[in-house]
C-alpha cells in the first residue's frame, strides 16, 4: 500500500502547514527572542566577568608592586638605620676614646704635679731630720747644722 492521495491527505497536509505556521506565530518566535535576549545577557556577563577579572589583575598587579616597593624601602629604611646606628656608635666611641685620653693626660699631669709637690715636701723633711738628728747627735743647736742639699736631692730621687 502506497501513498494514496485523497481530500483526506491534501486536508491534513493544510492542517499541518497551519499548525507549523500558528506554532511559529505562538511559540518559535518568542522562544527564539527569549533565546536571543539570554544570550545577549550572557554576553554581557562574560565581558563583565572578563573586564572584572581584568581589573582584578591590574590590582593585584599594582599591590604586588607596591609591596615590592614597601619591602625595598623598608630594607632601605633599616639599612639607612642600621647605618645611622654605627656611625653614631663609632662616634661614641671615638669621643669616649678622648675623653679617657683627655682624662688621663689630666691625671698625668695632677700625679706630676703631686709628685713634684711630695719631693718637695719629702726634702724639706729629710733636711729637718738630717739637721734633728745631727743635732741630738752632736749636742749642738739645729740652726748650726749644715746640709749639702745635693745629696738630699740622690736621696729623694
Amino acid at each position: 500500500m502506497l501513498l494514496q492521495i485523497d481530500a483526506t491527505f491534501i486536508f491534513v497536509f493544510i492542517s499541518f502547514l497551519v499548525f507549523v505556521f500558528l506554532m511559529k506565530l505562538i511559540c518559535y518566535k518568542p522562544l527564539t527572542l527569549l533565546i536571543k535576549k539570554r544570550e545577549g545577557l550572557l554576553y554581557k556577563n562574560k565581558e563583565t566577568v572578563n573586564e572584572t577579572n581584568n581589573k582584578k589583575a591590574k590590582i593585584v598587579e599594582n599591590m604586588k608592586k607596591e609591596l615590592s616597593n614597601a619591602e625595598f624601602e623598608g630594607s632601605n629604611i633599616l639599612k639607612e638605620a642600621s647605618d645611622k646606628n654605627k656611625k653614631e656608635k663609632q662616634e661614641a666611641i671615638l669621643n669616649k676614646k678622648e675623653e679617657i685620653i683627655n682624662n688621663l693626660k689630666d691625671y698625668e699631669n695632677r700625679l706630676s704635679t703631686s709628685s713634684i709637690e711630695a719631693k718637695n715636701i719629702l726634702k724639706t723633711e729629710v733636711e729637718q731630720y738630717v739637721k734633728m738628728t745631727v743635732s741630738k747627735i752632736l749636742n749642738i743647736d739645729e740652726n748650726l747644722v749644715n746640709v749639702d742639699k745635693n745629696k738630699i736631692e740622690e736621696i729623694v730621687k
